[in-house]
């Protein structure tokens, strides 16, 4: 897929008409199919935009030229030690993660969102002499309750900052939050070769994070997340692991990309803001950027 000719994107118009399309292409079915059967699994579909089509995708902390491990456990401490309310002890990890993301903290979260046009924006919002780049994920959502378990657990700063962790003690770590589920969960998941799997499934897979809207901001943007996890090897029983790899621009969830040519960006963003997606409405929330753009259309409007 990465060597294909990509379609452009010149309108809303022409976006809309190939999304409407894809359902029918042939990525979608393959991942709908899951176990052989095509009506198995519903697809939730999540859009992300880059306004340079040669970045990769990957999120903030893996961008920085420093180890991944060392640096998320240091900005995390430092966080919880400036503002101990906010970013509390009591926080699970993803929740954590979720308000470092907001505040402007690198995170290991890749931001998504269920909203195409608010991707088409983040794509055409800067780099106006270079082309954008837009993805189509599609996650087949299956409830597996030991799995956000695992999750939790992966996604921890200190647990990162080893190098190496025995296995048992990492099932351990997960069989401790037990008494969230059921009975009937607890013998359907946590045997340990069941749980291995789930590690390893997990381990391999894109992660997409359905996160509680707790932020104005999630909400006006429509924000999802993908977790990236470290490049994590289960070796001699132990789990081990590197800095944090790239999504294959070709991987399995990416139904369909499209380019955004360099020309069209200025016009594509006229045509969001007659449907009110503006940067304003999507930082609703932060003060001085909707005060920057009153401004700035006031003296847009006037000619001053």
């Amino acid at each position: 897929m990465s060597e294909e000719k990509l379609e452009e994107i010149n309108s809303i118009a022409e976006f809309m008409e190939k999304l409407n399309k894809v359902k029918e292409l042939e990525r979608y079915k393959n991942l709908k199919k899951g176990d052989g059967d095509i009506n198995k699994y519903s697809i939730d579909l999540f859009y992300r935009g880059h306004d340079n089509d040669e970045y990769e995708l990957l999120p903030s902390i893996a961008r920085m030229k420093y180890a991944v491990n060392r640096l998320e456990y240091g900005l995390i401490n430092q966080a919880k030690n400036e503002y101990p309310v906010l970013f509390a002890e009591t926080d699970n990890p993803l929740d954590l993660l979720i308000k470092l993301q907001h505040y402007g903290i690198p995170t290991r979260l890749l931001d998504i969102t269920s909203n195409p046009l608010v991707a088409l924006y983040f794509t055409c919002r800067t780099h106006f002499k270079q082309c954008g780049e837009i993805f189509v994920f599609g996650n087949k959502r299956i409830y597996h309750p030991i799995r956000k378990s695992i999750m939790h657990k992966l996604c921890r700063g200190d647990l990162f900052y080893k190098k190496k962790i025995s296995f048992n003690n990492f099932i351990r770590m997960v069989r401790v939050n037990e008494g969230f589920f059921t009975k009937k969960e607890v013998q359907r998941y946590i045997d340990y070769n069941n749980l291995q799997n789930q590690i390893e499934e997990c381990i391999k897979n894109i992660n997409f994070i359905y996160p509680a809207k707790s932020f104005e901001r999630l909400f006006l943007q429509q924000g999802y997340f993908i977790l990236m996890l470290s490049d994590y090897t289960i070796q001699d029983n132990c789990i081990v692991y590197n800095n944090i790899s790239p999504i294959p621009k070709n991987h399995k969830n990416i139904i369909a990309r499209y380019i955004i040519p360099a020309k069209s960006k200025k016009h594509l963003l006229e045509e969001l803001k007659m449907l009110n997606i503006t940067e304003s409405t999507l930082f609703h929330d932060d003060v001085d950027t909707v005060c920057k753009n009153i401004v700035a259309d006031f003296k847009g409007r006037y000619g001053i």
